[in-house]
């Protein structure tokens, strides 16, 4: 009987170890829908989407250091609906439909030890929850599309893509579910920046 139960655990380290590796992300991939999601091109950012520029005060939202990239909308026309892919395996932290300012977080543990959170903001059609497990091929929204660009600003032709060192704030409940959000707009000193975010760019192949 013990050499069964000695068998049985042996199969099933065997078993779930291919299992294990899907809660850990091992590399990232970007979120847009380009032939390589692994190489971060230079023409994919917007040019004023770069990381730590200081953004001065627009649409009430006062000026703050940019603790993101703006990835452009791949699409061959302005406002084409494109799918928003996680950037590697996790587990969707929070979800919050808010009009233009709308954002999925997901939460990615690493091998290594410890966490890092991708958030991606002007998020449209989202089709993930809280709590869903995710990789890089699960599509979780889409580009912004073309009437609602109409409505809110053609600049919100983009995704903004931010890596957390820190587990986001809580912004409080909907529904009975707490939802959270980025430090985006309280980031008002370089060495903020450093605390809160890690620089997308170190994720991907740089090309």
């Amino acid at each position: 009987m013990k050499k069964n139960k000695g068998f049985i655990l042996i199969l099933s380290v065997f078993f779930f170890i291919p299992l294990l590796s899907d809660f850990f992300a091992d590399a990232f991939y970007l979120p847009i829908s380009v032939e390589n999601r692994r190489i971060l091109k230079q023409s994919y950012i917007s040019p004023a989407g770069e990381f730590g520029i200081w953004r001065k005060p627009y649409n009430k939202i006062r000026g703050h250091y940019h603790a993101g990239i703006d990835l452009k909308n791949p699409g061959s026309k302005s406002g084409a609906i494109e799918p928003i892919y996680a950037c590697a395996s996790g587990v969707v932290l929070s979800v919050w439909s808010n009009r233009s300012s709308s954002c999925v977080i997901i939460t990615h543990n690493l091998r290594a030890g410890g966490m890092v959170y991708s958030a991606y903001t002007h998020i449209s059609d989202i089709v993930v929850s809280a709590g869903d497990t995710v990789d890089q091929y699960t599509v979780i929204g889409s580009f912004i599309d073309r009437p609602k660009l109409d409505k809110w600003g053609e600049y919100l032709n983009h995704i903004h893509f931010e890596m957390l060192k820190v587990r986001p704030k809580s912004a409080g409940r909907v529904n009975g579910r707490e939802i959270y959000a980025s430090y985006s707009i309280d980031i008002l000193r370089k060495n903020e920046l450093n605390k809160f975010f890690y620089d997308p760019k170190i994720f991907f192949v740089d090309k």
